[in-house]
C-alpha cells in the first residue's frame, strides 16, 4: 500500500523573528509614530524587518500573491497603506485587495498600517499569501484604548491556550505574573470555575 507524499512547508509568516501558526492572530497596540500620530503599524519604519514579513524556509526567490480583507474597523484611521515587498498603496474604502508580490533574499517585508486613529476600537484583517498551490493566513489585530477581550487573562490582547496557563500556575502556584484579569466569570475569586470559563471560550461554547 502506497502512502501518499506530505509536502513540505516552503513559507511562513513571522513576527518579531518568531514563526506565527497558520491563522494565528498578531496583535499590535496603537503608539505614536515618528510624525507624532496614533498609528498601529506592523513594521514600523524605527525599527525595519523586525515586525511581520513573508519567510521562503527553502530557497531564496520566489513569487506569489497576497490578499489583505478587512473583517473589522472601528479605528477611524486617516490612512490604511498596505505595502507587500516594497510595493505599496493606500486601501480607501477598499475592504479587500489583492497583489502580487516577489520574495528578496529570501523574504517579503509586510507593511500594514492604520495611520492618525481617531478613535477606541479594533481593525481586524486576514492577510493571506499564495505561493504556488500553498497558501497560509495571518489575523492582523489593531487595538486602540482598553478594548477587553473575553478571556484574554494575560493581557496579549487574545484568548488562547497560554491564559489557561496562566490560571493553573495561579491557581497552583499562587503564580500572579502573567494574570491581569483573572476573574473571567465575574464571581470576585479566581478559581477552577475560570478555567473552565475560558476553555468555553476556546471552544466557542456558549
Amino acid at each position: 500500500m502506497s502512502v501518499p507524499a506530505v509536502l513540505a512547508q516552503t513559507f511562513e509568516f513571522r513576527y518579531h523573528g518568531e514563526p506565527v501558526p497558520d491563522g494565528g492572530t498578531v496583535t499590535i497596540f496603537a503608539e505614536m509614530n515618528e510624525f507624532d500620530e496614533l498609528a498601529c503599524e506592523t513594521n514600523p519604519p524605527l525599527d525595519p524587518g523586525n515586525g511581520l514579513i513573508l519567510s521562503l524556509l527553502a530557497g531564496a526567490n520566489a513569487t506569489g500573491n497576497a490578499t489583505i480583507v478587512i473583517e473589522e474597523n472601528t479605528l477611524s484611521p486617516d490612512r490604511i497603506l498596505w505595502c507587500m515587498g516594497g510595493s505599496c498603496m493606500q486601501l480607501g474604502s477598499k475592504t479587500s485587495v489583492t497583489k502580487d508580490f516577489t520574495f528578496k533574499e529570501g523574504i517579503v517585508l509586510t507593511q500594514f498600517d492604520a495611520i492618525n486613529i481617531r478613535s477606541e476600537g479594533v481593525l481586524l484583517a486576514t492577510l493571506s499569501a499564495t505561493v504556488g498551490t500553498e497558501t497560509h493566513s495571518v489575523i492582523i489585530k489593531f487595538v486602540n484604548g482598553d478594548v477587553a477581550v473575553a478571556g484574554d487573562v494575560n493581557g496579549d490582547g487574545e484568548c488562547t491556550g497560554s491564559d489557561v496557563t496562566a490560571l493553573y500556575n495561579y491557581i497552583l502556584y499562587n503564580d500572579s505574573s502573567a494574570i491581569v484579569t483573572g476573574d473571567q466569570n465575574g464571581d470576585g475569586e479566581i478559581t477552577g470555575s475560570d478555567v473552565t470559563a475560558v476553555y468555553n471560550i476556546i471552544l466557542g461554547v456558549e
